[in-house]
């Protein structure tokens, strides 16, 4: 019998020696896990993380420009404040494309400003601009001759085939709307006398074509003389001035974003539409031209 008790108590003993070494061992891996895990977490936070790379697209007022000779040819009076000078450009010509593009000037250490090219792309060399005299510009309004620093062309100018012509929205566009105030009926006499606008009222599938040309008063007007010859092509005119003397003017007086929500948007789904001049005039007609029903893509600007 105490040999049989003894047996019994070993055996307890053995039970309870399996028992801790099975706890010592489980908690021996469990402390493995967690230090595996802690190491883990600790590789992941000091593992190089991935930076984010910010590209900056520079535009034309950020690029470095390249300055070339120019020569002004002539220089005369558009109207009260405004002046059409003409400049041959020379080789910086060849990279006019476009009714909409535009070029810095500037002559020594003299501010640059932006002028849009107001003649029609063609193959003398010659630019025409149209230019409000300011304080910091007198230097190039007052100026009869001599040369010039300008700029390589700037700018996609308006994309017009490629936004008016084929089915890209709907069918091609039938119904030109063209929007200019002050100095901005430049680019949008450069697109008028291109033929890109393919101004044709003799069929049923032609294209027409209003032109919205506002100003101050009619001696703030430049391009008076061009008015009659640019309806003698099928455009129709609609001048607007802002704040003609008393009696001074007998056709439409206010803004002509107000003229034009007036007169409407024919057929805005193939209608296209030009617009350069104030920032205001821009949005409230981009505003009127979108909620017609014009596509935002037929909206073309020049900037």
């Amino acid at each position: 019998m105490p040999c049989a008790k003894g047996s019994i108590t070993v055996v307890a003993l053995l039970m309870v020696v399996g028992r801790l070494s099975s706890a010592f061992t489980a908690h021996s891996a469990f402390s493995s896990c967690a230090a595996a895990a802690r190491l883990r977490d600790a590789a992941v936070s000091a593992r190089p993380r991935a930076t984010s790379r910010q590209t900056v697209q520079c535009n034309a007022w950020a690029t470095e420009v390249e300055w070339k000779t120019a020569s002004l040819v002539s220089n005369k009076k558009a109207a009260d404040g405004l002046y059409s000078l003409t400049v041959d450009a020379g080789e910086i010509s060849t990279g006019y494309k476009m009714p909409g593009q535009y070029v810095q000037i500037k002559t020594g250490d003299e501010k640059a400003g932006f002028y849009a090219i107001a003649s029609a792309p063609k193959t003398d060399g010659m630019f025409e601009f149209l230019v409000k005299e300011t304080d910091t510009n007198k230097w190039l309004t007052q100026m009869k001759s001599g040369t010039l620093d300008m700029s390589a062309v700037m700018g996609n100018g308006f994309p017009i085939k490629e936004e008016f012509t084929g089915y890209k929205y709907d069918f091609p566009v039938q119904n030109v709307i063209l929007v200019a105030t002050g100095t901005g009926i430049a680019p949008i006499r450069a697109a008028i006398e291109s033929g890109l606008l393919e101004v044709d009222t003799s069929g049923p599938f032609g294209r027409s074509c209003t032109l919205y040309y506002g100003a101050h008063s009619p001696e703030r007007m430049a391009y008076q003389d061009k008015l009659e010859e640019w309806e003698s092509k099928g455009m129709t005119v609609v001048p607007v001035m802002s704040a003609p003397a008393a009696g001074a003017w007998n056709g439409r007086t206010g803004f002509v974003q107000k003229a034009l929500g007036e007169d409407g948007v024919r057929v805005p789904r193939n209608t296209g539409a030009l617009l350069c001049g104030q920032k205001e005039m821009v949005a409230e007609v981009k505003d009127i031209l979108g909620g017609a029903g014009v596509f935002a893509g037929r909206q073309l600007l020049n900037f």
